[in-house]
């Protein structure tokens, strides 16, 4: 390509995957998401290595610098996970999952696809689905980069959401359908078909590029907008009071209790699916501003977290008001804007440390205490 051998573009590719890695490591180790960018990069450049080794002579190498590579999907969808969802958290089932298809692929990486039937069946299930499920993180990588968009309120995450996790989600999935092309390609002489994978050294000059302009890209970006992006959320500060205090300070207190009072005197914290576009339209003001002013000088890294605040303490109230003690849960969970229990549940336990019905026995015991004492 470009008159340029195998080597030449695979050193390209590494040079760039190395400056990543150290980059990240250097001066955003203690962050994160810092790390699993220094962590996707390094998979990556285990990769572009496997070129350079002769299995047959350095097996050993081979095989590690493999077994990174193949941690490359589960790398690129925690990356996505913990920059695009505030508040993430790793499941077990899937902590589970991300272990699983790198025992099958460690392990099958010393069987053939030779004659035996169930040799083929042992290739089946330890080559090619982990390979299925590594398609699996890297598609569901790409849908946590663009599901929440319209949401997001740190405008320099916005703007890197879908260019750099698109792009590195088609790498990987290009990594992954010339392993499956590879496969099965003992497999054309029965079907009368012929697949030709795609040229590695296509797949090199690719990788060279997006990593090229990402590198360009993280230089060019302002350091605060970087640790914006980056900052880990133990660090993320927000504050929801009815009145800006003096220690909360922000440059237009009157925009800010005009929008408290808008969304708590019309409720439209309760109407599901309200949009931060709809808001910045009742409230005449332009959407970025009003972006901004969420963002910058309250704290909050998404919409939805602004309104789920007003929403559970709303619900606060009616979990702790007699009236409301019989009213069943979800109920009081759509009238506040949920449109599913589960999620008002999530948010509620995320806030409050307690479920619903806890908050609502402690409310309660709380009260029969205070009735003690005051009648004694």
């Amino acid at each position: 390509m470009l008159g340029m051998s195998l080597d030449t573009i695979a050193a390209l590719a590494i040079s760039q995957l190395s400056f990543m890695c150290l980059f990240f490591l250097i001066y955003h180790w203690h962050q994160l998401i810092g790390r699993l960018l220094a962590l996707y990069s390094f998979c990556l450049g285990c990769y572009v290595l496997t070129s350079f080794v002769d299995g047959s002579v350095y097996p050993v190498t081979d095989y590690i610098l493999m077994r990174f590579a193949t941690m490359g999907p589960a790398a690129l969808w925690l990356l996505a996970l913990y920059l695009f969802v505030d508040n993430a958290r790793v499941s077990k089932p899937i902590i589970g999952v991300i272990v699983f298809y790198l025992a099958l692929r460690s392990f099958g990486v010393y069987i053939g696809t030779g004659d035996s039937p169930s040799l083929e069946i042992l290739y089946l299930v330890c080559y090619v689905i982990p390979q299925i499920i590594m398609m699996g993180f890297c598609g569901h990588a790409v849908y946590l980069a663009v599901q929440d968009l319209g949401n997001d309120l740190v405008e320099s995450r916005r703007r890197v959401r879908v260019p750099f996790v698109v792009a590195m989600g088609m790498l990987v999935t290009a990594i992954l359908i010339r392993g499956f092309v590879v496969a099965y390609q003992h497999y054309a002489d029965q079907f009368s078909f012929s697949i030709t994978p795609m040229p590695v050294e296509l797949l090199f000059f690719y990788m060279f590029l997006i990593t090229l302009v990402f590198n360009i890209s993280s230089m060019r970006l302002q350091n605060d907008a970087l640790q914006e992006i980056l900052l880990p959320r133990e660090q993320q500060t927000r504050h929801l009071s009815p009145v800006p205090s003096a220690h909360n300070k922000v440059d237009n207190p009157a925009l800010v209790q005009r929008i408290y009072e808008v969304l708590k005197q019309e409720k439209l914290y309760a109407r599901p699916g309200l949009t931060i576009g709809e808001l910045a339209e009742r409230l005449t003001l332009q959407e970025y501003r009003l972006r901004r002013l969420i963002n910058k000088q309250l704290g909050y890294r998404n919409f939805n977290q602004f309104l789920n605040e007003f929403r559970i303490q709303e619900a606060c109230k009616r979990l702790a008001t007699a009236s409301d003690h019989r009213e069943q849960i979800a109920n009081i969970a759509f009238d506040v804007g949920y449109s599913a229990l589960s999620s008002f549940n999530k948010s509620f336990k995320d806030l409050m440390k307690v479920t619903p019905t806890q908050y609502r026995d402690l409310a309660s015991h709380d009260k029969h205490e205070e009735f003690r004492r005051t009648a004694n």
